[in-house]
């Protein structure tokens, strides 16, 4: 079938069933940008997508389940991968369909919808989420159309990405690769279209998959799909790779500022990706990312967008980050809202990937100083005592967000780390995060993971006395329950001016809900 002929078949407009789940909803409103007529039949009696289906003009049939007329007036049917494996709906669906009119799924909006747009794949360990966001937003404000999935999802899958990128908009940028599986960073990118690969970073995670030089190579995907790449020079397996593909178009970002007194350690723990002995870092800016060198003559590489002069200004119980954006002979003084080393990078990764997509500097730096960062990424959700969430789940996304916390510590206040982390980066990844954690003043373990390495961290460990048995899925680490028991011991040991901060995907998921229900009791007993 040529395209000519698949677009005839939905001339008399097409119904989409499952179209209120996750690649549902897209499969339809891919179809209603391309002026076709949808309707999504759906036994969910309601979506939260409803507002924007209806905006789209997406007819809906909620609540409905198949019978002799769902497909009267139709002429294609498009349906939910999902619902293809199911018997028991596949039979229902031959039984309605009399005139057996065509049954499609995603197979055909991937191969018959292209994006026809620049489309930005963002991937990486650490940061990629804050740097997908910081790109569209730097667009946005910049009066450019970038489409949103709408979903309500932690992470992403192959088929989002592509379907996303095929939504109306001038430009996609899409955050790639969850798991850290072979393959899929590289079938999403391809399905996708990406033209420009932004890779924020690559350190220990998701080593349940396989090991660390696996890990690389699932990264090192994008490379393969992208023409043109926007890598961290100041990441040494980065800067291996981006060596080695002298036909992309490559252009990279960093820090220089080693002068600053900010920076004062040298984390000397990768080995050159060139002769395999271990590099000299003259600085270290957040773990290993820094200046480094190999008598091998393996080095930096050339900057093309960095920063200089980095200073964390403290404002009552929050920061700001102050720097000075290069790009290449052109400079600009910059605050950021979202404070941390880490979000320099994020910031210097988005700023360089706007600007070769050509955005001039004034607008890159507007986009940068208005934006409010990422829900979940050092959010602020309690007063006396601050509590603050984030989804550090690995040494250096632990590292960089208890320093960023460390700048509000007074003589008068403590730091109190909730640690809800699944073991993702392995056991030598969990001492790691417990010996970091030992820079706080009390450290509560949650999941399973903290509870075995208690022996590691040299600070005041108070465990929770919860006998829930919690066996993780995925990447969650902890329960709704033990969270919660959690947030009120933490609550009950903490004064007014303390800072509680919850790390790890659990507590983000239910760090704002278990102190809501907390809240709610003690109202109560008042």
């Amino acid at each position: 079938m040529d395209k000519e002929e698949f677009m005839n078949s939905l001339s008399e407009g097409m119904v989409v069933l499952g179209g209120c789940g996750t690649v549902g909803s897209l499969i339809a409103r891919i179809l209603a940008c391309h002026n076709i007529d949808v309707t999504i039949i759906d036994s969910a009696p309601d979506s939260y997508l409803t507002p924007i289906f209806k905006k789209e003009g997406i007819n809906l049939k909620l609540g409905e389940e198949l019978d002799n007329d769902s497909f009267k007036g139709k002429s294609a049917i498009f349906v939910a991968p999902s619902l293809l494996k199911n018997d028991y709906f596949t039979t229902k669906l031959n039984n309605f369909n009399k005139k057996n009119l065509p049954v499609y799924s995603i197979e055909e909006i991937i191969k018959f919808f292209l994006p026809n747009k620049p489309v930005i794949g963002v991937t990486g360990t650490n940061g990629k989420t804050t740097t997908t966001h910081t790109i569209k937003h730097i667009f946005k404000i910049n009066n450019y159309k970038v489409p949103e999935h709408g979903l309500r999802i932690q992470g992403n899958s192959e088929f989002i990405p592509a379907l996303q990128a095929r939504l109306d908009g001038d430009l996609a940028v899409l955050e790639i690769g969850t798991f850290g599986r072979k393959g899929e960073i590289k079938r999403s990118a391809t399905n996708s279209h990406v033209n420009m690969g932004v890779i924020t970073n690559i350190t220990r995670d998701h080593l349940n998959n396989g090991t660390f030089e696996d890990y690389i190579n699932c990264k090192k995907e994008m490379v393969e799909v992208a023409d043109t790449l926007i890598l961290d020079g100041d990441d040494p397996l980065l800067a291996s790779i981006g060596s080695k593909h002298p036909e992309k178009e490559i252009h990279y970002f960093g820090i220089k500022d080693g002068d600053n007194d900010l920076f004062k350690s040298k984390y000397n723990n990768r080995h050159c990706p060139s002769c395999g002995k271990l590099l000299n870092y003259n600085i270290s800016y957040l773990r290993n990312l820094g200046e480094y060198e190999c008598e091998c003559g393996f080095k930096n590489p050339k900057l093309d967008v960095y920063a200089t002069n980095i200073r964390i200004i403290k404002e009552g119980n929050t920061t700001k980050t102050k720097y000075t954006i290069h790009f290449v002979d052109e400079t600009r003084d910059i605050t950021l809202k979202n404070s941390g080393v880490h979000n320099v990078y994020n910031s210097l990764g988005s700023a360089c990937a706007a600007w070769v997509q050509g955005l001039d500097i004034n607008s890159i730096v507007r986009g940068l100083e208005t934006f409010n960062g990422v829900p979940g990424r050092l959010e602020y959700i309690h007063n006396n005592p601050t509590m603050i969430m984030d989804y550090a789940h690995n040494p250096a996304g632990v590292e960089t967000t208890l320093n960023t916390v460390l700048k509000l510590k007074t003589e008068h206040n403590r730091i109190i780390v909730l640690n809800t982390i699944s073991s993702e980066s392995g056991k030598e990844g969990d001492i790691d995060i417990a010996k970091l954690l030992s820079k706080a003043d009390i450290v509560i373990p949650v999941s399973t993971s903290s509870t075995k390495v208690v022996d590691y961290i040299d600070t005041h460990v108070v465990p929770i006395r919860s006998n829930i048995k919690f066996n993780k899925t995925g990447t969650t680490g902890s329960s709704p329950e033990q969270v919660t028991e959690g947030i009120r011991l933490a609550l009950k040991i903490a004064e007014d001016n303390d800072i509680i901060l919850s790390i790890g995907e659990a507590g983000v998921k239910y760090s704002k809900s278990s102190l809501n229900k907390i809240l709610f009791e003690n109202v109560k007993k008042q």
